[in-house]
């Protein structure tokens, strides 16, 4: 039941921060163009199939493997999305992950274990988020209606991703006093 109140408290946040019209929040939340979006969201895509394919290996817990499993696949769709709304607008984002992404994703990569799974949930509960607010701002700012409209329709999946991290991440620290 937490969990679920966790997820819809997360959301109605959201839906309040996207509700407002984009003209009354516009100064609040940094311009972006649709390059800028496109590429960042690409790479944050890039990263949660490749440490979502680490958790699967590395992780003792069932719960981050599971995790990991579910954000290779809905990242993997993601990527596809944005990658098509890309190719329409001619926009090629960068290939791979940024240096901040590899640096994590090789250093979780050397991690077995508990050790993987703290480090894990830590590296993911950052990027879900900077994916949160990546999205709000190209739902709110981006220059066209396709990535608007992909920013808008991604925002749920990052934010149940969000939810469950949240979540999991507080079972861990009070069960391991």
């Amino acid at each position: 039941m937490k969990h679920r109140i966790t997820i819809a408290a997360l959301m109605l946040a959201l839906v309040g921060l996207v509700g407002v019209p984009a003209a009354a929040n516009a100064q609040q939340v940094p311009d972006i163009t649709d390059a800028e979006f496109l590429g960042q969201a690409a790479q944050a895509n890039r990263f949660e199939i490749v440490t979502g394919a680490l958790a699967q290996e590395r992780a003792r817990s069932r719960t981050v493997r599971a995790l990991g499993k579910m954000f290779k696949v809905d990242h993997t769709a993601a990527l596809a999305k944005g990658s098509a709304v890309a190719a329409k607008l001619g926009i090629t984002p960068p290939a791979g992950l940024n240096p901040a992404q590899q640096k994590t994703a090789d250093a979780l990569a050397k991690l077995r274990g508990r050790k993987f799974d703290r480090a894990w949930l830590k590296a993911q509960l950052a990027a879900h988020v900077e994916a949160v607010a990546l999205h709000l701002r190209g739902a709110l700012n981006g220059d066209t209606a396709d990535v608007r409209t992909l920013a808008i329709t991604a925002l749920p999946v990052v934010s149940q991703h969000l939810g469950e991290l949240t979540v999991v991440a507080g079972e861990k620290r009070h069960s391991h006093h």
